[in-house]
């Protein structure tokens, strides 16, 4: 969806994810899903699940570390809600972070950089040490992109997304794909902060946001109003992107960006 990351003032600029998320934690208790505990201490509440057609069983125990309380919890209950979470683990800091990965085995991690005992980059190489555990970075800036990739993180977003935009980000790295977003995107992919698998590899940040976009399924006239482009220049686009890659067409071309991972936040 256009707009759907916007760099905005800061993480409390209007709409932003700390402002609706703490607006979620101060009016709707913690969902079925959430942890109990405060940051750093050990009582769970497991999710029972939810019953009824459309929900599929609860699988994923999601850490969640941030240093401001209300961001964490507003978060928190937002995940609580899914229907593939079974229960969202909080602390505050790296080693609080370190230790709840240790002992709970997440399938999935999101970490803010700014922690108040070290830089959750560290934090990041550790629970990359546990089995099975992806990383989004959902941060303020993005000073930290590529010592966060370098350090195996495989999606870096702004606390400046739309919060239903993070929860996507966070689904995409559970399930093993790759997530940035535009701002994050722009001089770093194309810089070769990580390498992509052949022939990826030949495409600069534009030519990969619009591969990820024709591998989420958009056709040229979405692709348009998402990018503020004419559709003509998406179809020589997508053309120039084919011939890149060296595929036949752009259903191969889809077929590539979705087996190796690339997709938007904003995908469905």
């Amino acid at each position: 969806m256009a707009g759907s990351f916007r760099s905005g003032d800061g993480v409390f600029a209007s709409p932003t994810l700390s402002a609706r998320l703490s607006r979620v934690a101060a009016t709707r208790p913690a969902g079925p899903g959430t942890s109990a505990r405060a940051a750093g201490t050990t009582a769970r509440v497991p999710r029972s699940g939810r019953a009824g057609p459309g929900y599929a069983a609860a699988v994923a125990t999601v850490l969640l570390v941030d240093d401001h309380p209300l961001m964490r919890k507003g978060l928190a209950a937002l995940l609580g809600l899914e229907d593939w979470v079974d229960r969202v683990v909080e602390a505050g800091t790296v080693g609080d972070g370190a230790r709840e990965g240790a002992l709970t085995r997440p399938d999935v991690a999101v970490v803010d950089l700014g922690l108040p005992d070290g830089d959750g980059t560290e934090l990041v190489r550790r629970l990359r040490r546990t089995p099975g555990c992806p990383v989004l970075v959902l941060t303020m800036s993005t000073d930290g992109v590529r010592a966060c990739l370098d350090a195996g993180a495989t999606g870096y977003v702004l606390k400046s997304s739309p919060p239903d935009v993070v929860v996507r980000a966070t689904r995409t790295v559970l399930d093993g794909g790759l997530v940035l977003g535009p701002e994050v995107a722009a001089g770093v992919l194309g810089g070769g902060a990580r390498r992509l698998p052949q022939p990826l590899d030949r495409l600069g940040d534009t030519e990969l946001r619009l591969l990820a976009l024709v591998g989420a399924g958009r056709s040229n006239a979405q692709i348009a109003r998402e990018l503020g482009v004419a559709e003509k220049t998406v179809r020589n686009r997508v053309s120039h992107v084919v011939g890149l890659l060296g595929v036949r067409d752009r259903v191969q071309a889809a077929l590539l960006a979705r087996d190796a991972g690339l997709t938007t936040p904003d995908a469905p």
